[in-house]
């Protein structure tokens, strides 16, 4: 069987090294991003293949390729994963479309909101059709690379995952394949309407960065700060408060929308029991379902170095990749933004953009904002405003 892995960070390390150790497995991976397809080939070669450390031993893989050319690691892959932000997903599936084999099974690890509309968009109407969409809750592990290329460190394992598919009725026989090839469970869910509302990242990230940071007042912390350790009383009670919010949707949608199933999209202390009881050692309250889980022992807030020490990073994806709504807040009032499309120039544009921050990824990106100029972007991935 053929696997082809896109992307280059934590997950798709530990998907390369984990999928390639096993027999009758040939794994490729596509990364087109600058200089990743070179420091991968770089690092395979230095240590004969991807270390991955797991809470029960080391395994070590070897991808067949790794390349940033589509077509050369696309070509005859029946399971294609795509281990990239959500904002990756549109351009890479646009780039790969042309080379899906009729019948392969192409998702998401973790499938973030609206995976299966993004998809549906970035794909033609005829290859859409030819493929079967599937996306994961979250990641099966909480896994970190230590040597770009070289090693990846699974600090965790997830009890069990939740997997959508469109055709729905594909969930069962993708999630008994892909479970057995992970090492994880997954269970089949009815909808991707599911998977965005489950998405419990939009509420763990977000919701402990503004209980860590919402009253900072700009000075570096003299060290990096934990994360998951690092929940109180009150950060709990925000997350509490945003479980609930999402609860109380699921309620009125099922009210709406009658035969509508959102059973599976569970309140977080639920959800996070089902994914990690045998790792916390006191489950009694949500704040000690997080400070005691040794899946998340030594994970830190995302911050980088400045003179004097370490400062909040407000540009790390807990926040880029899990606000995924077209949603500006403030104290004093909220502004919806509807966007036709993800992207312009390949740089993507979410909600913050029209409130002027334009996130590039690199030098490249930034020419590009620069050459087409911001206010001509904008429009590109909005809506016109109709005459009155």
């Amino acid at each position: 069987m053929i696997i082809t892995i896109c992307g280059g960070g934590n997950a798709a390390h530990t998907l390369a090294g984990l999928l390639s150790s096993q027999t009758g497995i040939i794994v490729r991976v596509y990364t087109p991003f600058d200089g990743e397809a070179a420091r991968w080939q770089e690092g395979v070669r230095t240590t004969g293949g991807i270390l991955v450390d797991t809470p029960t031993g080391q395994r070590i893989g070897r991808p067949q390729l790794i390349s940033r050319d589509a077509e050369e690691a696309l070509s005859g892959a029946r399971l294609v994963i795509l281990a990239l932000p959500a904002f990756a997903h549109e351009i890479i599936l646009q780039a790969i479309a042309p080379y899906l084999e009729s019948g392969a099974w192409v998702g998401a690890l973790p499938a973030r909101g609206g995976f299966d509309m993004g998809a549906g968009a970035a794909l033609s109407a005829v290859k859409a059709a030819q493929v079967t969409l599937f996306g994961l809750q979250t990641l099966p592990w909480a896994c970190r690379f230590e040597r770009y290329g070289q090693q990846v460190i699974v600090l965790g394992v997830k009890e069990q995952v939740d997997l959508a598919a469109w055709p729905p009725a594909q969930a069962p026989a993708i999630a008994a394949r892909l479970g057995e090839l992970l090492g994880v469970p997954l269970n089949p869910v009815p909808n991707f309407l599911s998977l965005t509302l489950a998405d419990t990242g939009q509420i763990i990230h977000p919701g402990i960065m503004y209980g860590l940071f919402h009253a900072w007042d700009g000075q570096p912390y003299p060290t990096q700060l934990p994360f998951y350790q690092s929940v109180d009383a009150s950060i709990a009670e925000i997350l509490q408060c945003m479980s609930d919010e999402i609860q109380n949707l699921c309620t009125q949608l099922e009210l709406c929308s009658p035969g509508l199933d959102l059973e599976t999209v569970r309140p977080l202390s639920e959800w996070m029991l089902r994914s990690y009881r045998a790792a916390i050692e006191d489950a009694s309250t949500l704040q000690s379902q997080f400070n005691t889980n040794r899946s998340y022992t030594g994970l830190l807030a995302p911050m980088r170095p400045v003179p004097g020490g370490f400062v909040p990073d407000f540009q790390a994806r807990y926040l880029t990749e899990d606000v995924p709504y077209n949603l500006l807040v403030t104290r004093t009032w909220m502004l919806l933004v509807p966007r036709s499309c993800e992207s312009y120039a390949a740089v993507s544009l979410n909600a913050l953009a029209f409130a002027g921050a334009l996130l590039v990824r690199d030098e490249r990106q930034l020419e590009a904002i620069k050459r087409h100029g911001p206010m001509n972007v904008l429009p590109q991935v909005g809506f016109a405003q109709e005459d009155a």
